[in-house]
């Protein structure tokens, strides 16, 4: 009986206006986001958990990535400082995916390397990054997002 109530109780408190599973709905604007990286997933190695800092950010026409990378590269770049830069981004597209998922796909090139971004921005903040390079494997990474104004950027 003291289950029965007690497992009533979390229903109630769950699924009730404002109560604990409620969540903050959050409008995604696909041309002004950051998305500050606290997991990454490579594809031959085990995820991690990461420090604070990294985070790629897109301002209207402009990327600006900081994230580590672990995988195998197919073609070095010598003198390359890692995933650490501000470029332009072309090619950006929007897609709504579903009630709750915006996904934003953009490139940047870095001689000689084109670099993919994939990014999926859910409604209660959280987001999915896949970073698919023409030199290397691809990875995912993982974070929440939010939205700032330019100046903020």
């Amino acid at each position: 009986m003291k289950v029965k109530l007690m497992m009533w109780c979390i229903s109630v408190l769950m699924f009730r206006p404002g109560g604990v599973a409620a969540q903050e709905v959050k409008d995604f604007d696909a041309g002004n986001f950051k998305v500050e990286v606290s997991h990454m997933m490579p594809i031959s190695f085990p995820s991690r958990s990461l420090s604070y800092g990294y985070e790629v950010v897109l301002r209207h026409d402009t990327a600006v990535v900081s994230l580590p990378y672990m995988g195998r590269v197919y073609q070095p770049v010598i003198n390359d400082d890692g995933l650490h830069f501000t470029l332009p981004a072309r090619e950006v597209s929007v897609k709504a995916v579903g009630k709750s998922c915006t996904r934003v796909e953009f490139s940047v090139r870095k001689m000689p390397v084109l670099y993919k971004f994939i990014v999926k921005a859910y409604d209660n903040g959280r987001a999915d990054v896949m970073l698919i390079p023409s030199n290397a494997q691809s990875i995912s990474y993982s974070g929440m997002w939010e939205e700032k104004s330019v100046a903020e950027l």
